[in-house]
């Protein structure tokens, strides 16, 4: 008897164990594994998060356009490309494009609207639209053939704008992107390489090089402009954060990336940002499997000295905090 008494105590005793530890687990908040990135650096991001290619063919011999999922349509003259050695290519070859439009793929991309203008100056533009276009054959990377061109038309957000120019885009050391004018500004519709047309809104340009190209303007304000300095000491990675300054005008995003120079304090171009404008900051960084953001929305002053409050955020939460930036 004492035995079975002795055994029944020993259940009731776990019973009241088993229930209490379901009950606990039931009201305390469940521990969540942190999210595995398959990249370690920013450069991972970009090629992860970024605008990716989409493929299309043609017949070299023939020609043809193609439409991209965003609406760019690119032209391809026949009889047009040629291979490493200059040769005349024909049959069936591959084209690869990227459209961006948005601050956010501009930002994902690591494709900012940074430029240098007529002057040899550090500025930067307003976007109607960047493209890349890649041809090969086989693998193997083809360009125009000498004195031909592709043609590019992108959907306008803007409508019709005389400063509207072409731009060729030049990646820097960084893994970014630099924009250079590819004709002078002209007096009216056509005259500055864009021909724009009103049904349905849309600039066409002429492209001769492959890769990046670009329908911008440049930006223009007549008040004063200032230097901004940015203070990295509250960065988990101070040596590696990507900052953006993001603005709109006229439905056209401009997105100036300020470089890090791997200074605790770093600054954006010397007297190039318009005083009294306001713009949003986007400071991305990545240290020990774990993302960090920070978006601050500031009207710009002079000789202003900013810093960031740096939080860890999954990747659903900076790409949707970065899709409010399109809004």
């Amino acid at each position: 008897m004492n035995t079975l008494k002795c055994m029944l105590g020993i259940l009731l005793i776990t019973v009241f164990i088993i229930t209490g530890c379901s009950r606990d687990d039931e009201n305390s908040t469940p521990i969540l594994p942190q999210e595995i990135l398959a990249y370690d650096d920013l450069a991972g991001f970009y090629s992860t998060h970024g605008v990716q290619k989409q493929n299309f063919t043609i017949d070299a011999t023939v020609g043809g356009s193609i439409t991209g999922e965003n609406g760019t349509i690119i032209t391809i003259p026949a009889n047009s490309l040629v291979d490493v050695d200059g040769n005349l290519v024909s049959g069936m070859v591959d084209i690869g494009i990227k459209e961006i439009f948005t601050p956010s793929e501009m930002i994902l991309s690591n494709r900012p609207t940074n430029a240098i203008n007529f002057s040899g100056e550090n500025t930067f533009l307003l976007s109607e639209g960047e493209t890349e276009v890649v041809f090969t054959q086989n693998e193997d990377s083809l360009q125009m053939a000498m004195g031909t061109f592709y043609q590019i038309q992108v959907p306008s957000a803007g409508g019709f704008d005389a400063g509207m120019l072409p731009f060729r885009g030049t990646i820097t050391d960084d893994g970014s992107i630099e924009w250079n004018a590819t004709r002078d500004i002209g007096a009216g519709n056509g005259s500055s390489g864009m021909v724009y047309n009103a049904a349905p809104s849309s600039y066409l340009y002429d492209v001769f090089n492959t890769g990046w190209s670009n329908c911008d303007k440049f930006y223009a304000y007549p008040g004063a402009k200032t230097t901004n300095y940015i203070n990295l000491s509250t960065s988990p990675n101070a040596v590696e954060t990507a900052i953006y300054l993001v603005f709109e005008e006229n439905n056209l995003p401009a997105v100036v990336k300020i470089f890090n120079s791997g200074e605790p304090i770093i600054q954006s171009y010397t007297n190039s940002l318009p005083v009294g404008l306001e713009v949003t900051y986007v400071a991305i960084t990545i240290v020990d499997n774990q993302q960090y953001l920070a978006v601050k929305s500031v009207v710009i002053s002079e000789e202003e000295e900013l810093s960031f409050d740096f939080e860890p955020k999954t990747t659903q939460e900076i790409l949707d905090a970065l899709t409010l930036l399109d809004d």
